[in-house]
């Protein structure tokens, strides 16, 4: 996140990120009565756990409620984001150098704890990724469950002495973002001594000597200083703009692990089973359209599409819709080598 070839004015831009984050993030205030928003996809699942037999009722029960409730406390982090976005813009305007470096470094703490819990349901996607064994397909679900609580009910280990009950701590997430961002624990480094009482923040406030210079100085004095403070809300900003959505299909993911327990013929040892891209069709016209017939849902023959082209070496260049059919829509893929047609199913087998 370093910001050695940021070039632009710190404030403006950082404004206009800020205000684009709240821009885009109103789009999903329709969750904001969650329950009312959730309350036919929750319906659908319920009916389709109720035909399943054990184990499988239990594991695509769990899955849906995992799905359910991290897609919940994305919500819940992006509108603390929100919110810290509106008190940083008002920082910047109102040229507030402690409110700009305490929201700031909340702003760090609240996208890698987001972060972090993207990741962790990725991991799960990954432990039952080919997983045909009950007891490991479990303790996956488990441990995701138990990070889920502690992201959102989780507490200081002050209060709470159990480890499951103890809130998920910064610096724990702080190195999960560090995978995607090096230099990030150095960043927040940088933060914590403008926020804490120490010359840092006293500096913020005075010319730097003690019982010298002047008070409240004006912001020229620190400008550099500011400015690296708004350059990295700035950065916060892009990454979330950049990154966000690619971490947010992770629910789509975990929701396809659920329909995967509901598919024909799905049992403990084949639920998880890994397709191979190997499709019927030539994929040279919307007659003989690629298509995945063991597929067993629309999204993992979708992805099966992307599996397959980048196997066969095909340098995507664009994506347009090729029509409908009965029971599927038909996908055009621009590529270095022609045009390339996909057909997948539109509704879950």
């Amino acid at each position: 996140m370093g910001d050695s070839n940021v070039n632009f004015n710190a404030a403006e831009n950082a404004i206009l990120l800020l205000k684009d984050f709240r821009e885009r993030r109103a789009a999903f205030q329709a969750f904001d009565e969650y329950d009312k928003a959730m309350s036919q996809m929750r319906t659908n699942a319920t009916e389709k756990i109720d035909k399943l037999e054990e184990p499988l009722k239990s594991i695509a029960f769990r899955l849906f409620s995992i799905a359910d409730k991290g897609f919940f406390l994305f919500q819940v982090c992006e509108w603390k984001i929100d919110y810290l976005c509106e008190a940083l813009i008002h920082a910047i305007e109102a040229k507030n150098p402690i409110s700009l470096a305490n929201n700031a470094r909340a702003l760090v703490e609240h996208l890698a704890t987001l972060v972090a819990i993207a990741k962790e349901l990725e991991k799960l996607q990954e432990r039952l990724r080919g997983q045909g064994q009950e007891k490991a397909i479990f303790k996956a679900i488990e441990t995701a469950e138990t990070f889920i609580y502690r992201a959102y009910y989780g507490k200081s280990p002050k209060v709470a002495t159990e480890s499951n009950e103890q809130a998920l701590h910064v610096n724990d997430c702080l190195k999960t973002l560090k995978e995607e961002v090096s230099d990030i624990e150095d960043v927040y480094d940088f933060l914590c001594e403008y926020v804490h009482p120490n010359h840092g923040s006293n500096a913020l406030v005075s010319t730097g000597q003690l019982a010298s210079g002047r008070l409240n100085p004006p912001e020229a004095y620190h400008r550099e200083t500011l400015d690296r403070l708004r350059r990295y809300c700035t950065l916060c900003m892009l990454f979330l703009r950049d990154r966000g959505v690619e971490h947010g299909t992770i629910f789509v993911k975990i929701n396809n692990l659920f329909e995967l327990c509901c598919a024909r013929g799905a049992k403990i040892s084949n639920v998880f089973s890994i397709k191979a891209p190997n499709p019927d069709g030539n994929g040279k016209s919307k007659e003989t359209a690629y298509f995945f017939r063991k597929a067993r849902t629309a999204f993992e023959a979708m992805s099966l599409c992307y599996e397959f082209l980048e196997k066969e070496g095909y340098e995507v260049r664009g994506r347009q819709s090729g029509g409908f059919g009965h029971g599927v829509i038909y996908d055009i893929y621009n590529t270095d080598k022609g045009k390339v047609w996909f057909k997948v199913p539109t509704i879950q087998s």
